[in-house]
Parts: structure tokens; C-alpha cells; sequence
């Protein structure tokens, strides 16, 4: 495994616009080929990995990545390290005030300052923020898109959402937040209009809506709500039904493996296999209470890594009866599933590098970020495929948070 460690480089999958954005990056990559070409990987990979992740891993903020882009942004030249937080802080007024950006897009009591201060020392924000700060602090429409992908780990500018396309419009045009709130005025007028034909070019990125004239006539047909995201045509809920059907007929074919050996006569079949079935086989190291539903996330000392998230029934079926859009978490993680399973007994290299060209494909159609390393979650994952046994170490990694916070 060591002597293939040079080409597991994400430096090299990911593209960046300034040199500086190599640096969560390129760190975080250096020490995901430490930790992976540890002598006591291959023997404990499940205490090596976890070890990482609790106690080595650089949770990098929303604060961090906030920090370094106004350090950049403002050209300032003294060391990094050296720039106290009220250099910071005034920057961003500063730049508000300018920009005629309000301190919320909702009214607040809240001073101006005191709102800073916190986006500056953040492990998140909300994503309203993000765009909030891409008025106020002048961003161009790819400044804003690696915020919400990068940083928050979220999905890009919704192009179904029409405040959304009116908020890429305006960074992409520099326009300033009333444009966006005028835009907002006259999409309300807008009469619906089902029969416009250019939306595939522009989910494609093969129209630009470069003009106001554009921008209005793609809205009219948002407003008709032909394309509805929570809908059966989002095609990030086609990839993750394709995803999960795949990942059931997986369970019913282990269930039928147990089957036979017990001299059973039942036939498993992907439509046998339920949500919980799902959550117990994904989710077999987390520990259940009494009422038979997963522990709480705050139970596990890596919820901050692991953002809140779990593969739970209740989430699948909130998922497939629309009631939560799918996100790049979940797609990712039936993927990695899949890929365990249906490599367990191939080579961990190319088990990994497999999982990366299939996940990327995935995304890339669903117009979410690529893999990124500096995702807790996503390292975790990729540490595990290069293990003998990825689902159970991924498995024993969830079993040893929930132990080690009790």
C-alpha cells in the first residue's frame, strides 16, 4: 500500500483558483497519507482511524475558511497567523456598509458587530448567511458556490429555488442586495410559464442567464413549478433511489445468504428489504434505545466530525417521501456501501480509487462538489475503503464513539 500512498493526492483531483486554497487541502491530504501508511493501519485500522479523527484531525471552521478568504481578498501582508480578529471584524463592516448590505436578511435586534464577530468563530452557518456575506462582502457567483459546497458541505446554488437563481444572478452581474430584492418584487408579478424550453441547457450550464431578460423568463418557468427539487424529476432524488434500490437488493442478497445456511425457503428481494432493514445493516455499530431508535448523534463524541448525520430509517423515509432533499451525505454514503460490498475482496487501492470515479460521476450529475478531503466524513470513508473490511470498520468506528463518550 505505501508505495501507491504518492497517488492517492487530492491536490490533484480538485481544482483551485489562488494558491492559497491549497492549504486546508494540501494539509489535510499530507495527513490522510500519513495516517493511511501507518505501520499499524493494516493490523488496527479501526483504532488508528478513529484515533485521527478524535484526537489529530483539524476540524476546520466555517470561521477558518471566513478568515482565509478575507485574508486573501484583502491582500493583507502580514503573517496569517499574526491577524487578530478585530482586523477581521472591521473588514467585513467595513465592507457592509459599502455595499449597502443589510445585517440580516430577517429583522434582528442584533448589532452589526456582535453579528460578525460570531460568523468569525462559527462551526457553521446557515446557508441565508453565506449568501448574506456574498452581498456584503461583494463575492463573485464562484466565491459563493465554494461556500456552500466547500464549506458547508451543502449543495451549490438550487437552481429550482428562484430566490436562489436570483441571488446567482446578482453576484454573477455584482449586483447589490436590493437588485436581488427588486428581482425578488418582480418574480412575485411573474406570470408561471410551463412551456419554456431552454431549462435543461441551463441546468447544464449550456445557457447562461448572463441577461434580466433571461434570468425573468427561466423564473416564470421555475414559478410553474415544473421541476419541483423534493419531486421524482430532482436528479439528486433519481441518483439516491437508484443508490438505495442497489444498496437493498445488496441486504436481501446477505439476508438469503443467511437464509440458506439456516435451510430456509424464503426468496429475499430488494422490495423484501425495508428502511429499517437499511439502517441496520449501515448503521449496525451505532447503539439503539429502548424504543429501538438509533442513540442520539450528541451521544457520539465525533457529532461535530460526522456534521449531525446518520443513515437512520427515519431519514431514508423522510427522504423518499419528500419531505427532506437529498444531500450529498446521503449519496455518499450509500455509494460507500455499495462499493464495500461489492469490492470487499478487492484490492483497497482500487477498491478507493473505484469509489472516487463512481461518487464524482454521481455528484458532478446532481451539480454537487466533488469529494473533499477536508470533510471529516468523507475522510472517514475513505479511510475505511482502504481496509481489508470497510463496513465493518466503518461499523466499529461509530460503535467506539458512542463507548467512548459513556
Amino acid at each position: 500500500m505505501k508505495n501507491r500512498m504518492k497517488d492517492l493526492d487530492f491536490e490533484q483531483t480538485v481544482a483551485f483558483d489562488r494558491v492559497e486554497d491549497f492549504e486546508f487541502t494540501r494539509k489535510a491530504a499530507q495527513r490522510f497519507r500519513q495516517v493511511v501508511s501507518l505501520e499499524g493501519f493494516e493490523d488496527e485500522d479501526a483504532d488508528v482511524i478513529f484515533h485521527y479523527l478524535y484526537k489529530e484531525m483539524e476540524l476546520v471552521s466555517f470561521g477558518d475558511h471566513l478568515k482565509r478568504y478575507i485574508y486573501e481578498r484583502a491582500g493583507l501582508e502580514e503573517p496569517y497567523g499574526e491577524v487578530t480578529q478585530d482586523i477581521y471584524r472591521d473588514i467585513v463592516i467595513e465592507s457592509f456598509h459599502e455595499t449597502c448590505t443589510p445585517k440580516s436578511m430577517k429583522p434582528t435586534s442584533t448589532k452589526l458587530t456582535s453579528l460578525v464577530n460570531n460568523w468569525l468563530t462559527q462551526a457553521s452557518v446557515k446557508r441565508e448567511t453565506v449568501f448574506l456575506l456574498g452581498f456584503g462582502l461583494k463575492m463573485s457567483a464562484d466565491d459563493v458556490s465554494d461556500f456552500l459546497t466547500r464549506v458547508l458541505r451543502e449543495q451549490d446554488f438550487d437552481f429550482h429555488n428562484p430566490e436562489e437563481v436570483i441571488y446567482w444572478y446578482c453576484y454573477f452581474r455584482q449586483y447589490g442586495y436590493h437588485k436581488a430584492e427588486e428581482l425578488k418584487k418582480e418574480y412575485a408579478q411573474l406570470e408561471p410559464d410551463k412551456d419554456y424550453t431552454e431549462a435543461s441547457r441551463v441546468f447544464s450550464g449550456g445557457l447562461c442567464l448572463d441577461t434580466e431578460e433571461k434570468l425573468l423568463q427561466y423564473l416564470a418557468y421555475v414559478k410553474a413549478g415544473a421541476d419541483d427539487p423534493m419531486s421524482e424529476k430532482s436528479q439528486a432524488f433519481q441518483e439516491f433511489k437508484r443508490l438505495l434500490n442497489r444498496a437493498k437488493e445488496i441486504i436481501a442478497a446477505m439476508y438469503q445468504g443467511d437464509e440458506e445456511e439456516k435451510e430456509r425457503g424464503k426468496m429475499w428481494k430488494a422490495e423484501d428489504i425495508s428502511d429499517s432493514d437499511v439502517e441496520k445493516v449501515i448503521c449496525s455499530g451505532i447503539p439503539v434505545n429502548k424504543m429501538g431508535n438509533l442513540k442520539k448523534m450528541s451521544a457520539s463524541i465525533l457529532a461535530k466530525h460526522f456534521s449531525q448525520k446518520r443513515f437512520s430509517r427515519q431519514r431514508i423515509n423522510s427522504i423518499m417521501n419528500h419531505k427532506l432533499p437529498v444531500e450529498r451525505f446521503d449519496l455518499i454514503t450509500l455509494e460507500f456501501f455499495i462499493v464495500s460490498q461489492e469490492m470487499q475482496d478487492d484490492d483497497p487501492y482500487q477498491r478507493y480509487r473505484h469509489f472516487l470515479g463512481e461518487i464524482q460521476e454521481v455528484l458532478h450529475k446532481c451539480g454537487m462538489s466533488e469529494i473533499y478531503i477536508v470533510n471529516p466524513y468523507e475522510c472517514f470513508l475513505l479511510m475505511c475503503l482502504l481496509t481489508d473490511c470497510p463496513l465493518a470498520v466503518f461499523a466499529d468506528i461509530w460503535e467506539m464513539s458512542y463507548e467512548e463518550m459513556e
